[in-house]
């Protein structure tokens, strides 16, 4: 099978968002009133059911987890964990691959940002939490889609001070790592080298030579 290598990231933002920091402390300022979707509440009710079900052990979050390959992982590094993977499509977290889980591995359908609020109103917090090479939004004008700009980014601090990012984009890497400062949340920048590729991503990247960048909190 060929294989077509993937493309460099291109954007008319090569440094740091000017607006950041102002995006950043409204969002910690002010509080994110966007109703949570029914299906971003069902797939709470479903994972905390399996919580208590499990005894309450620590919890690990794969963010935007696609396929889930990496959730899979997940589940055989943190076996006393319950591993849960999120993500908006179904037709992702349906592959082949999902058929047979491990025990404490749970994949849910729904909206990031609803799961991490509803994490938040209930009090609990995550052992990780991972979020592998986000949709990096390059535009100027999609700050606040990106991780560290949307109104939600509270309250994924409020549920874990221990957060691993990884990008292919330095950019993202400095902004998501200022955005963390800005919140007085202490992190570390470095290029990140990877022994095994745990995810699609990651795996198409370190074929194409890509750089790859990691912040951990």
């Amino acid at each position: 099978m060929s294989f077509t290598p993937s493309k460099v990231i291109s954007s008319s933002q090569p440094v740091v968002h000017k607006n950041l920091k102002k995006v950043v402390d409204k969002h910690l300022a002010t509080q994110f009133r966007k109703p949570v979707a029914d299906y971003s509440q069902l797939a709470f009710e479903q994972f905390y059911n399996r919580w208590i079900s499990l005894g309450r052990p620590n919890i690990v979050l794969d963010s935007a987890c696609g396929t889930a390959e990496s959730t899979r992982y997940f589940s055989q590094e943190y076996q006393d964990c319950l591993v849960v993977g999120l993500d908006q499509s179904a037709k992702r977290l349906a592959n082949s691959e999902n058929a047979d889980l491990a025990d404490n591995c749970l994949l849910l359908r729904c909206e990031c940002t609803d799961f991490w609020r509803l994490l938040e109103q209930a009090k609990l917090t995550v052992e990780k939490h991972y979020l592998l090479y986000p949709n990096p939004w390059p535009k100027p004008q999609h700050l606040q889609r990106r991780w560290h700009g949307h109104p939600a980014f509270p309250s994924l601090l409020a549920i874990s001070s221990k957060i691993d990012l990884r990008t292919n984009w330095q950019t993202y890497a400095e902004e998501f790592n200022t955005a963390l400062a800005i919140a007085n949340y202490s992190a570390q920048l470095v290029e990140y080298q990877s022994e095994q590729a745990i995810t699609a991503f990651e795996r198409k990247y370190l074929l194409s030579g890509h750089q790859l960048w990691q912040v951990c909190s």
